[in-house]
């Protein structure tokens, strides 16, 4: 049972009673989002009109969904989301890199460190030297005894295993890789995309309050008109 005393209003959207100072007056409410809930609630909302916070930030949210399915047609799962935390002014941006790392497995690191090393210019130098240390050894210094002699079976064979093993880790270190670019890009695209909910939203306060500025001018030249009305009649009767 809800008490309601003298300082409470009711909500004209959910009827509920709520302290006056938490109600915001539908003069306070940007004219898109007010022209949304007077098609909305033709029956509730009206110049004098007053809503609560919970209201009005699941009012935002119909109203930006509906944006959006006017501009992108049918919503993907991550443009709700973003668009429900535009309206909670929630962040979006999350440390990618520390979770990603955090998130990867023994097997995945020990990828990362093999395509670490065979795709550096160490590691071709090294590969190189010993290829050439192996040639020459069996060629020019153990001639009758070589282990390895021409033309380097053994050699070949120990090559190919390296590649046949080399290649696929590389393999997974990319896939990995691949997958830190999408959920980067798509990382980007969720900052991105708030971004854009949160600049448009500033374009409609702004216009907002440059035609409440604008009323009260108005409102102000008139009682001064009126004041020196007043100052010219009693002049003229002096």
């Amino acid at each position: 049972m809800v008490v309601v005393t003298s300082k409470d209003s009711t909500c004209s959207l959910c009827g509920h009673a709520q302290p006056h100072q938490r109600l915001r007056h539908a003069r306070g409410v940007r004219p898109a989002v007010a022209k949304f809930l007077l098609e909305k609630y033709p029956d509730r909302w009206n110049s004098a009109a007053v809503v609560c916070p919970d209201c009005l930030n699941r009012e935002r949210l119909d109203h930006l969904l509906k944006d959006l399915v006017k501009d992108r047609g049918e919503l993907s799962a991550i443009e709700s989301e973003v668009a429900q935390k535009a309206v909670d002014h929630m962040a979006v941006a999350e440390q990618v890199d520390e979770e990603f790392q955090r998130s990867a497995t023994r097997g995945q690191k020990i990828a990362d460190s093999v395509a670490r090393v065979g795709g550096s210019w160490g590691f071709v130098i090294t590969f190189i030297l010993i290829l050439l240390s192996w040639i020459a050894l069996n060629t020019m210094f153990l001639q009758r005894g070589a282990f390895d002699p021409y033309p380097y079976i053994l050699l070949n064979l120990v090559l190919s295993c390296i590649a046949a093993l080399q290649a696929p880790v590389i393999m997974m270190s990319q896939n990995r890789m691949s997958a830190y670019d999408r959920r980067k890009a798509d990382q980007d695209f969720r900052v991105n995309l708030k971004a854009e909910l949160e600049i448009e939203s500033l374009h409609d306060k702004v216009d907002h309050l440059l035609h409440a500025q604008w009323e009260h001018l108005v409102e102000m030249q008139e009682v001064q008109i009126d004041l020196l009305n007043q100052i010219a009649e009693k002049r003229a009767k002096e």
